[in-house]
């Protein structure tokens, strides 16, 4: 009986390692694309249930703090949204350091929206454009390293800048100007950039190993305080191309 049962066991032991190794394939699938709109209606629970922390989120998020006098938009190598953000951050790193700012860079990558539309600017639209809690950090570096990072830049074609220019050619940067004097490759400047650069992000590796002056100020907040200042100046938020990035003839 014990050997009928050990056989028993050994089949079954069988079936499943053999059954288990099998890959199955479904016999037919369909997809399709389906667009949420107006004709779709709302889950009432699920609406029930998200309400109080959507309304409790939008009394902080819908508040204005600006206006925006015309439409800004993200794009290489140069940009209105891009300049307004590289100016804001070279403006407010200088006011929480209270040092001297030579320039100011940001990552293109890290301003998350293509564009702001003219008109009311809200607490969520510097959510949308700085997501990340990158906070704002200063460095000071080399005339040589500040053009091997402009060769980075425009490897990359062209990032956010301000209080710097160049011109890109054969994917290098030529003609590098900082307040309008050509870059001096020994001299020491000063550089307001996001921790997220400032660690290596992006690519930007070489500069992990330089000291960082820490502000303990996210740069999302800096936008925010920035519309508000120029709210209370009574002052619209404008930006535009100065031939900050352009490409050599």
């Amino acid at each position: 009986m014990s050997r009928i049962y050990s056989k028993s066991i050994c089949i079954i032991y069988l079936v499943v390692l053999i059954t288990a190794c099998k890959t199955y394939f479904p016999i037919h699938e369909n997809a399709s694309l389906v667009k949420a709109n107006k004709s779709i209606q709302a889950d009432t629970i699920i609406r029930l249930y998200y309400q109080p922390y959507k309304d409790s989120l939008d009394k902080i998020m819908k508040v204005q703090v600006a206006e925006l006098e015309e439409d800004l938009t993200k794009k290489q190598p140069e940009s209105t949204l891009g300049n307004l953000m590289a100016d804001i951050l070279k403006l407010k790193t200088q006011e929480y350091t209270s040092d001297h700012i030579d320039i100011a860079i940001l990552n293109f990558g890290g301003i998350r929206a293509s564009s702001l539309t003219k008109g009311k600017l809200n607490i969520e639209h510097a959510y949308v454009l700085m997501p990340f809690d990158n906070y704002v950090v200063e460095q000071i570096l080399t005339g040589q390293q500040i053009n091997d990072f402009c060769d980075s830049i425009a490897l990359k074609n062209g990032w956010p800048i301000s209080g710097i220019s160049f011109q890109i050619k054969d994917k290098k940067a030529v003609n590098i100007l900082i307040n309008n004097e050509t870059l001096n490759l020994t001299k020491k400047y000063t550089v307001a950039i996001n921790d997220y650069l400032a660690n290596g992000g992006d690519g930007m590796t070489f500069l992990k190993s330089i000291p960082q002056k820490q502000t303990g100020k996210l740069f999302r907040d800096a936008i925010i305080e920035y519309w508000q200042a120029q709210t209370s100046l009574g002052k619209k938020i404008s930006a535009q191309i100065e031939n900050r990035i352009t490409y050599a003839k």
